[in-house]
């Protein structure tokens, strides 16, 4: 029951997105199956049959010739169907049900891709969408056809000799329980080597990425993934030669028995009766090749019992990622987000797993007001990053609460909550897109759009660098498709990046690591830009949040707060902070001192 809910919920899924496609399918599949039962049966009684003698030449050609016809007709029905009408079709039911995965991907909590388990379900799901979709369909409509036109020809077989029956009946008991256990020694040698072709999938990615390409070849990474690759194909091996034994005895007893004995004792059999005179020549024709042709099409019907109970795995699995409830739902309705006046962290304790210690944020207590600039200071993996995610509620914390404007961010309307920010991560990505889009994130549809795009480009200080680019605000980043894209460096990306947060206008500003990738000149600009840009009057209820463990950041913000091991150890203004000799002046008075003997110029 699970097998067959399972792939008549998969049948209805494509069904939904292109019926005529189901329709055409099991059309197909009836009409090959009808064409192998009339040509095994009609085509041969009709021409050899006990009453041949009694046909004129010219009705065997009208026979012919009229087969002839409809065998064109089907040809014609073939080549527009597997050619013309599968392709376009499979690629539009493929489009729908990975975007159906993909928007799923987009709704599970960030931590998800941090739970391998998780993450296998996905990708499983996702690389196998296509392969499912046409194995459900292929198999439900063989299944239907088969069963139709062997239950004609059974018909026919046993009205011949129903003794004859017998054969096929142990052929296809045989290869049903030979083709279960086959089937559940693939799945399980599949998920066996799972991770092993996981992780020469990765070497292989890797290889091939732009991002790769210098440390690939500036040091020894290389040798380290062959190795890797070479472990992950041992273990494909191991795999491989646990399960080799049992599938190599099973499909050989399962050749043997449903194979040799019923299609040489179907043989032997007919010609017995031919010989013994209880059937004529012609019904031995037909007995004989209807035998074979029968036996194969119960193996169709075999095998759409097998293949639906291996479709039903893959289903279940597809189907667990698609009922997956998150912890934080990404359409979840809420109260409207107004005004931005206070933005206040109480009491915010975190950790990654609930039942896992240890904490990587601990009691931390901060207030933001509106037109107030804070920076988050500290040694990396002291939480600033981590901090940051609870407030773009990408995570929602163990203990505690944070508040908006004094309500608990739980309870507001959660893209609505996300549209007030702005944001420029410190793994940003640059997309295969104009430089425009890569800054509105976003399809440039309107001259209002280009504008807001151009003047934050100016407000990062990309403007200049962009205007010396092919098609300036409009030339393709990165070559991934186009051979005339312009590849930049990193500062030059980040620049682009940071004027996503400038082009969004938002009210809640958030730079985690912001210049990681700037010149000093470059960073000190960007700081000053954001400063003055949170200065403005018209920008009262804009709030900034500002990570870096570069202490120079920090000396424009109206307050610093100092992480240590995931705890507020310090906070204040920068004066305050300098003026208390604590971990935050030594740590700035560390970065001063390196910095000026890096640049000192010898006598």
């Amino acid at each position: 029951m699970n097998v067959l809910r399972n792939n008549y919920y998969f049948l209805r899924k494509v069904g939904r997105v292109s019926p005529w496609r189901v329709f055409h399918a099991f059309l197909s599949q009836l009409i090959g199956s009808a064409t192998w039962a009339f040509f095994t049966v009609v085509f041969m009684r009709y021409l050899f049959g006990a009453d041949e003698i009694t046909r004129t030449f010219f009705d065997v050609t009208v026979f012919l010739v009229a087969t002839s016809a409809v065998m064109l007709l089907i040809a014609v029905y073939n080549a527009w169907h597997n050619r013309i009408f599968v392709p376009r079709e499979n690629q539009r039911i493929t489009f729908a049900l990975n975007r159906e995965l993909f928007d799923k991907a987009t709704s599970v909590d960030v931590a998800c891709y941090e739970n391998p388990d998780f993450y296998d379900q996905y990708t499983r799901a996702s690389l196998e969408v296509f392969d499912r979709a046409q194995s459900v369909l292929h198999n439900c409509s063989n299944f239907f056809g088969s069963l139709l036109a062997s239950a004609f020809v059974v018909t026919t077989v046993v009205g011949i000799n129903a003794v004859a029956g017998i054969f096929m009946f142990v052929s296809f008991i045989g290869s049903f329980v030979f083709g279960r256990i086959n089937n559940r020694l693939y799945y399980e040698r599949h998920m066996a080597s799972l991770p092993y072709t996981r992780r020469m999938d990765y070497v292989n990615r890797v290889m091939y990425l732009p991002q790769y390409a210098k440390e690939m070849r500036l040091s020894s990474i290389f040798g380290v993934m062959g190795n890797i690759y070479g472990e992950a194909i041992t273990g494909f091996f191991g795999v491989t030669d646990r399960f080799w034994k049992r599938i190599t005895a099973t499909g050989t007893l399962n050749g043997l028995l449903c194979f040799t004995v019923v299609f040489q004792g179907t043989w032997l059999y007919a010609a017995y009766l031919a010989s013994r005179g209880d059937i004529q020549i012609g019904d031995f024709m037909v007995l004989s090749s209807a035998i074979v042709s029968v036996t194969w099409m119960l193996f169709g019907v075999r095998d759409g019992v097998v293949e639906g109970a291996k479709n039903a795995k893959y289903i279940e699995n597809m189907k667990r990622f698609l009922a997956y409830e998150p912890k934080i739902d990404e359409n979840q309705k809420g109260l409207p987000v107004t005004h931005v006046s206070s933005l206040e962290l109480r009491n915010v304790s975190f950790r990654y797993k609930d039942d896992a210690p240890p904490y990587v944020l601990r009691n931390i207590n901060m207030t933001v007001k509106a037109g107030e600039k804070i920076a988050l200071v500290g040694h990396n993996g002291a939480g600033k990053s981590t901090l940051v995610k609870l407030i773009m509620r990408l995570y929602d914390p163990t203990e505690g609460q944070i508040l908006l404007n004094g309500t608990d961010i739980r309870e507001y309307d959660l893209r609505e909550y996300r549209k007030i920010m702005g944001v420029v991560f410190q793994d940003y990505q640059i997309f295969s897109l104009s430089a425009a889009e890569n800054v509105m994130m976003e399809r440039i549809t309107s001259p209002e759009q280009r504008e807001r795009a151009v003047e934050a480009l100016r407000e990062s200080g990309a403007y200049e660098m962009v205007q010396t680019l092919k098609e300036k605000e409009e030339t393709i980043l990165t070559r991934e498709f186009d051979d005339d894209g312009a590849v930049l460096s990193g500062g030059e990306y980040q620049k682009i990046a940071t004027a996503r947060a400038f082009a969004k206008d938002a009210r809640l500003l958030i730079m985690d690591e912001p210049s990681s990738a700037l010149d000093p000149i470059a960073e000190h600009t960007m700081y000053e830009t954001i400063m003055r840009l949170c200065a403005r009057k018209e920008n009262t209820d804009k709030l900034a949040i500002i990570i870096s463990h570069r202490l120079s950041s920090a000396a424009g913000a109206d307050r610093v707060y100092m992480l240590e091991q995931g705890k507020i150890i310090e906070h204040g203004t920068h004066r305050e902070l300098i003026n208390a000799r604590g971990a935050y002046a030594d740590m700035y008075n560390k970065q001063a001192e390196s910095y000026l003997a890096r640049t000192e110029v010898p006598a």
